[in-house]
């Protein structure tokens, strides 16, 4: 325990990150996220003390 897993490299196939990304992005929780994120983005700052 704590002594990591003895890879010397993180290096990662290009076509492999592609397909990680790809399932990550179409994964049903991404989907909320993304309408949450939007939410956030139409916010209006709100002043707050001072």
């Amino acid at each position: 325990i704590g002594k990591g897993l003895g890879e010397t490299s993180n290096q990662v196939d290009n076509a492999t990150l592609i397909a990680v990304n790809e399932t990550i992005r179409n994964h049903p929780v991404e989907y909320i996220g993304e309408e949450l994120r939007g939410y956030m983005t139409d916010m209006k700052r709100i002043a707050v003390g001072g």
